[in-house]
């Protein structure tokens, strides 16, 4: 007779951990149809030990309803006709020179793109989206994200060693899950590439450029020792790690897990920047909570020290909205969904003139100029 871990082992490997009869069966297999299943080969070790990881990998019936959409927060394609620039904002960029991952989260809000097999940029796509930035004199930071932009380092540096070439980019940021999927990928040397991007100007300081690195830690349970050592090479090589979590239902939705997660993170150098309302993606309806949720883990939060206190934000379309301990929300109810009423701090005819497409659905010009609109709860139940 074979064991229980064997067993469980099987299981995950054959994506059907999460079914408890034949029809859940048949949902994971139309689930996975549009949005297909990835672990690199350590998260797969780790999901034998985490049901906080498997929660965020592996596929799970209720995926099968969805209230959301496939595309929740894509607003700056249109930006450019360069394949992989985007803009929303008026003095950043985003940079997808990868559209692939090592693992596929369930809940990511590009699952539409990443998962789909995407190409990557072409080195000469990088060359003209690097000619088009250096145009945009109010940009003075570019996102390089993905997928994940360290699958290719290759790429990430060609455009790496280009974006410091120019004068308005000074601050840039890579957004990157592989110190948890792939910790290996950080060699001496590839952090030591990623360090020389830092360039301090000593005698004229606004001249000088860095290099930080968004990471994404959801729980504690992923902050194993080989995760560690990875952050640690970046870190005493003097580049800044800062964390984005993702509020996430029957993982971190409480103040204990939450604040355990943000100390531990303090306590190896990483900086805890946001604390990011799972956006209403398709198929994450099952881990998503209410935005009052984040909150009150948030007012707990402000309690403690006040490093440990990261931005809590949501985002609708119309752009990211922060949440603060005095916040009140608006509610409305509409065909059977719970929606959150909110203006935000962004100009209509900005977004337009930026994004060079009209405001998104649900979402609508206030007589001052504001975008105002509607985000999707979740639910608590």
């Amino acid at each position: 007779m074979k064991s229980t871990e064997t067993k469980v082992l099987e299981q995950v490997v054959d994506n059907n951990y999460y079914a408890k009869n034949e029809e859940d069966l048949v949902k994971i297999q139309k689930v996975m149809e549009n949005y297909p299943v990835k672990l690199s080969p350590y998260l797969k070790e780790l999901t034998q030990t985490s049901e906080a990881v498997r929660l965020q990998y592996l596929p799970h019936p209720d995926e099968f309803e969805s209230y959301g959409t496939a595309t929740p927060f894509e607003e700056g394609k249109k930006a450019s006709k360069t394949y992989g620039l985007e803009r929303l904002y008026r003095d950043r960029v985003l940079i997808t020179p990868h559209f692939d991952c090592p693992a596929y989260c369930r809940f990511c809000y590009k699952k539409s793109r990443v998962m789909r097999n995407k190409p990557g940029m072409t080195f000469e796509e990088i060359d003209n989206a690097v000619i088009e930035i250096s145009k945009m004199k109010e940009v003075r930071g570019a996102l390089v994200t993905g997928g994940d932009p360290m699958m290719n380092p290759k790429k990430l540096f060609y455009l790496l060693d280009k974006l410091t070439e120019l004068d308005n980019i000074t601050e840039i940021r890579v957004g990157s899950r592989t110190v948890l999927t792939a910790p290996k990928v950080y060699t001496d040397e590839i952090c030591d590439k990623l360090a020389s991007y830092i360039k301090p100007d000593f005698n004229n300081p606004k001249k000088s450029q860095y290099l930080a690195i968004n990471v994404h830690f959801n729980h504690p349970d992923e902050l194993t020792p080989e995760v560690l050592e990875a952050c640690h090479k970046l870190t005493s090589r003097g580049i800044t790690l800062r964390n984005q979590t993702v509020l996430l239902k029957n993982i971190n939705d409480s103040v204990e897990t939450m604040s355990h997660l943000f100390k531990l993170l303090l306590r190896n150098n990483i900086i805890p920047y946001y604390m990011n309302h799972c956006m209403p993606v398709e198929a994450s309806d099952y881990l998503r909570t209410s935005v009052q949720k984040g909150l009150d883990i948030y007012n707990h939060l402000c309690t403690e020290s006040s490093t440990a206190i990261p931005h809590y934000v949501y985002a609708p379309s119309g752009g990211k909205v922060h949440v603060g301990p005095d916040t009140e929300f608006v509610y409305e109810k509409r065909d059977g969904l719970d929606l959150i009423k909110v203006k935000m701090l962004y100009d209509a005819k900005e977004f337009r003139d930026i994004a060079k497409k009209d405001l998104p659905p649900m979402h609508w010009e206030t007589e001052d100029g504001k975008i105002e609109g509607y985000y999707i709860d979740g639910r608590d139940d």
